[in-house]
């Protein structure tokens, strides 16, 4: 279940275990470590190479959510864990203009994985698309090797579409059509 937060902004969730809010300055350590982790990195954009910028990498996506939170009135939040109050990375909605359509994306820290956490953002996310913002549909990207994401996809109800390109990689694209409750 996902609850608007009451303590704080529309823009911030509160599942059973996360608190999925925008990224605030100071959550620029904890990020750049979930991002120099060469687990998470092999599947963002530059890849393993990428680790090597991580501060960078993750002081320039920090600002890219900031921006896309106050062009689009949604974004990608930091995902933090409930229980020890912890930055595990990232989850949320943003528009790729290539599609023209939103995009459901997450990364986690290596240490949250296999218990649930990015399943559950990943249902608020696109509970958020669905009520607050109207979505009639959401996708979702990622390298054709990356079987956990795919996983996560498929347990919130997205479909395999087509192979597609983005950003000069191969992905596959998957995408989840949302009944409006009304």
């Amino acid at each position: 279940m996902v609850e608007q937060s009451s303590s704080s902004s529309p823009q911030t969730v509160e599942t059973e275990r996360l608190l999925l809010r925008p990224f605030v300055d100071d959550d620029f350590v904890a990020y750049e470590r979930v991002r120099a982790n060469p687990e998470v990195a092999r599947y963002l954009p530059g890849g393993i190479e990428a680790v090597k910028s991580a501060p960078e990498r993750a002081r320039q996506t920090i600002q890219v959510f900031a921006r896309h939170w106050r062009e689009r009135g949604f974004g990608p939040w930091a995902v933090i864990d409930n229980q020890t109050r912890v930055l595990i990375g990232h989850c949320g909605l943003r528009y790729l203009s290539e599609f023209d359509a939103v995009e459901l994306l997450y990364a986690l820290d290596p240490s949250a994985w296999g218990k649930g956490l990015a399943t559950e953002a990943a249902r608020a996310a696109i509970d958020y698309g669905r009520t607050e913002l109207g979505l009639p549909r959401i996708i979702a990207l990622a390298l054709p090797d990356n079987h956990a994401s795919r996983r996560v996809m498929e347990r919130v109800g997205m479909r395999y579409v087509k192979m597609a390109s983005f950003q000069g990689y191969d992905v596959v694209l998957y995408e989840v059509t949302l009944r409006l409750s009304g």
